[in-house]
């Protein structure tokens, strides 16, 4: 399980939070990702990397999603931050605190990406 709090292009931590993502699943273990306070800005639709010759992370989160990742973000994170449930990937799940606690009781390994390092 993947507890992902930080936004997009403000540091390498979500590029880390989807490799580690792939990786897992290529591997055959389950990913669940619950996406909290700026993390909900990871998969919006909206992100191009066109100009720059790269997939945006909302393409990379489509692909964890066929993958079959499991991914959850806050629905008072996004609230917050003017994140509407349109603006996302077919297959995010908006939940709550509730739906991150199940996942980290049922989870055997948990990885904070939660900034501060």
């Amino acid at each position: 399980m993947i507890l992902l709090c930080e936004s997009p292009f403000q540091n390498d931590v979500l590029d880390e939070a989807l490799e580690i993502s792939k990786s897992a699943l290529e591997k055959g273990h389950m990913v669940d990702m619950y996406l909290m306070m700026d993390g909900v800005y990871g998969p919006l639709n909206s992100q191009s990397g066109e100009p720059f010759h790269m997939d945006s992370a909302s393409d990379k989160f489509k692909a964890l999603i066929e993958l079959g990742a499991t991914i959850s973000g806050c629905r008072v994170c996004m609230e917050l931050r003017g994140v509407q449930e349109e603006m996302l990937p077919t297959g995010v799940d908006i939940g709550g605190i509730f739906d991150l606690g199940e996942m980290l009781a049922e989870a055997d390994v948990v990885l904070s990406m939660a900034g501060a390092r």
